[in-house]
């Protein structure tokens, strides 16, 4: 049933949205569970509270100005402006927010199982249209010793590839430490997302980054809500050890297959590509079919990779703009 507001109503809701009371603490919202959410106050402290109906859906990582009401129960009476956000359709084809104010997507990658390099590039694209900044994670480095030889070899030229396109490659080992250092300071002061294929170590990293992910804490006080069984469908921030910043762990995200709706984080994602179509002989060559194209030669002189030409191209088609 849908809710009919009066124009008093309206404009309510459109002051608490454009101004926030200057009374209000603020937090950020470390995880969602139906109707209520976990927060994170000024002081570090989680605290079930509840959102003001008119504010419209919040999710993990939301900066939220809130109150204690009469009840004693915290109330949420204002959301700050997003910087981002991430949006997935769910299993019934509906989109849903996953998370707010990204700084960083961390693409976990393995020698096994080992990503589709065309979904590690749908990725590369979405992270750059949100936008934040996007950093590949290779986890179980130590296992490449063991790794047949031919397969080893294509791990390193995968990521050869995306290197030389300055996208930031950390190789860990949470297994022998290795590593982790360097993560630690690529995560310093971000919000940064984990998105990675089950069995790639996420709960490993998580958990040698932060405390907070090996312990009950926030599962136990999500234990109060009446949804609290299904926590692994929601996002949760998790905050770093000695030095700020944060870690959104999303179950049951696997990938971005989500068309970018923006072109320019297409090929902000293919610079190898974008270059290439400067020696075109039209400005606006789409690599199809016109005459004197450049990166279709480049492919055809084995100079640019076919499958990455053709995972670009797939992308700028199903892109909207």
């Amino acid at each position: 049933m849908k809710i009919r507001l009066t124009d008093r109503q309206k404009n309510q809701i459109a002051n608490r949205q454009s101004a926030p009371d200057e009374s209000l603490e603020r937090a950020t919202v470390i995880t969602h569970h139906g109707t209520e959410l976990i927060i994170e106050n000024a002081e570090g402290k989680l605290l079930r509270a509840n959102a003001r109906r008119t504010l419209g859906v919040l999710t993990t990582g939301d900066r939220v100005g809130w109150r204690t009401g009469e009840d004693a129960r915290e109330i949420i009476e204002f959301v700050y402006p997003r910087s981002n956000t991430l949006i997935r359709p769910d299993t019934h084809g509906k989109t849903r927010l996953m998370a707010a104010n990204i700084d960083q997507v961390l693409i976990i990658l393995a020698p096994t199982p080992w990503m589709n390099p065309n979904v590690v590039e749908r990725t590369l694209v979405a992270a750059l249209d949100l936008p934040a900044t996007p950093i590949i994670v290779l986890n179980k480095v130590d296992l490449l010793t063991t790794t047949q030889p031919e397969h080893r070899a294509l791990i390193e030229q995968t990521l050869a590839l995306w290197a030389a396109q300055d996208i930031d490659i950390v190789r860990i080992s949470t297994r022998t430490g290795e590593g982790i250092d360097a993560l630690r300071n690529v995560l310093n002061d971000k919000i940064s997302m984990m998105i990675g294929l089950s069995g790639v170590g996420k709960t490993s990293l998580a958990r040698s980054i932060t405390a907070q992910a090996a312990t009950a804490a926030i599962n136990e006080l999500s234990a109060h809500s009446q949804e609290g069984q299904h926590t692994t469908r929601h996002s949760t921030l998790f905050r770093l050890d000695h030095m700020p910043g944060g870690l959104i762990d999303a179950p049951g995200v696997r990938d971005f297959a989500v068309a970018a709706q923006d072109a320019q984080a297409i090929d902000r994602a293919f610079p190898d590509i974008l270059r290439l179509a400067g020696g075109c002989r039209f400005y606006n060559c789409t690599h199809s079919q016109e005459p004197n194209c450049a990166v279709r030669a480049a492919v055809a002189n084995s100079q640019l990779d076919s499958r990455r030409f053709e995972n670009y191209q797939s992308l700028k088609r199903e892109c909207p703009h």
